[in-house]
């Protein structure tokens, strides 16, 4: 999946603990004659300690591949590629 798009996003839990990341936007290339361009997939949201785990910064235009717990919830983030 590509990175198309990304924006910090902070919020409160309900333990009033602050969390602090970004939403993340994904994308896949249109394949075919009459296609062009990339198709939006998904947002997904990683906390900054996920990030730092992953060892990933967010940029445009990377290759990362998205691992996932048990729960369907995302758990790290690995590039594959430099957009």
């Amino acid at each position: 999946m590509k990175i198309i798009g990304y924006k910090r996003s902070n919020f409160r839990a309900e333990d009033g603990k602050e969390i602090t990341g970004y939403n993340i936007y994904l994308g896949y290339p249109l394949s075919g004659d009459d296609a062009d361009g990339m198709a939006a997939l998904q947002k997904i949201y990683f906390s900054d300690r996920k990030l730092a785990e992953s060892e990933y910064s967010p940029c445009v235009g990377d290759n990362v591949e998205i691992s996932y717990n048990r729960f369907k919830k995302p758990l790290s983030i690995r590039l594959i590629s430099k957009g």
